[in-house]
C-alpha cells in the first residue's frame, strides 16, 4: 500500500514541478537589484527541489535528500534579501562572478542571521512561521543527510521507507511553493498569486497542509 502511495506520490510530484515550472517561466521581476537577486534565489530554490526529485526518482535517496537543505536556505536567503537585507549586502550578491567578489560575497549573514533580521522586517508572519516551522522540524535530519551523519548512514543499511520518501517530497514541494509565491510577489502583479494558490488545490495530496 505504501509502495503505491509513494508511486502515486512521485508521479503527481513530477505534474506539479511542471506547473510551477510553466507559472514561473511567466514571471519577471519588478526592475530593482533587490527583487532582481531575490527572484534569482527563489528559482534556485526550486531547482534544488527538481534536483531533489530527480535524485529520488533515480533510488539516490540519500543525494535527493541533502539537497533539501540548500533548497530550504535559498528560500530564506530570497526572503531575506527582499525583506531584510541591506542595500550592502543586496549589492554584494548583485555582482558578477569574480574571485574578488566571490571572496566579498562569502562574508555574508549566515542562516541564523537571516532569520534574526527576518523577525525584525516587515515580511508577512505567515510566511515567516512557515520556513521557521519548517526548520524546527527538519534542520536536523537535514544536517545530517548534508553532512553524511547517522541518518543516511542508517538508512544505507535499513533502507528507505517508503513513508519517509513521501513525507520528504511533501516538505520539498512545501518549499516550492513558498518559492513560487516569492517569485510571484517579485513580479508586483497580485494577480500572479493565483496560479499558487491553485496549485495547493489541485496537487494537495502532494503538499503539506499549512
Amino acid at each position: 500500500m505504501n509502495e503505491d502511495r509513494l508511486s502515486a506520490t512521485l508521479d503527481q510530484t513530477v505534474q506539479f514541478h511542471r506547473a510551477v515550472a510553466a507559472h514561473i517561466g511567466s514571471l519577471v521581476p519588478v526592475e530593482g537589484e533587490r527583487f532582481a537577486v531575490s527572484f534569482q534565489a527563489g528559482l534556485l530554490s526550486i531547482e534544488h527541489s527538481m534536483g531533489a526529485l530527480m535524485l529520488i526518482t533515480s533510488g539516490l535517496h540519500a543525494s535527493g535528500f541533502a539537497l533539501l537543505r540548500p533548497q530550504y536556505e535559498s528560500l530564506v536567503r530570497g526572503i531575506w534579501l527582499l525583506y531584510a537585507a541591506s542595500e550592502n549586502r543586496v549589492a554584494r550578491l548583485s555582482v558578477p562572478l569574480t574571485e574578488e567578489n566571490a571572496r566579498r560575497a562569502n562574508d555574508g549573514r549566515m542562516l541564523a542571521d537571516m532569520l534574526k533580521e527576518l523577525d525584525t522586517s516587515d515580511a508577512p508572519t505567515s510566511l515567516l512561521e512557515q520556513v521557521k516551522n519548517y526548520r524546527d522540524v527538519a534542520w536536523k535530519a537535514l544536517n545530517s543527510y548534508t553532512h553524511g551523519g547517522l541518518h543516511p548512514l542508517a538508512r544505507t543499511v535499513s533502507g528507505y521507507p517508503p513513508q519517509l520518501t513521501i513525507d520528504v517530497l511533501k516538505n520539498s514541494n512545501g518549499l516550492t511553493c513558498i518559492a513560487a509565491q516569492l517569485a510571484s510577489v517579485l513580479s508586483g502583479d497580485p494577480e500572479n498569486m493565483q496560479p499558487v494558490r491553485q496549485l495547493h488545490i489541485d496537487f494537495a495530496d502532494c503538499i503539506p497542509i499549512v
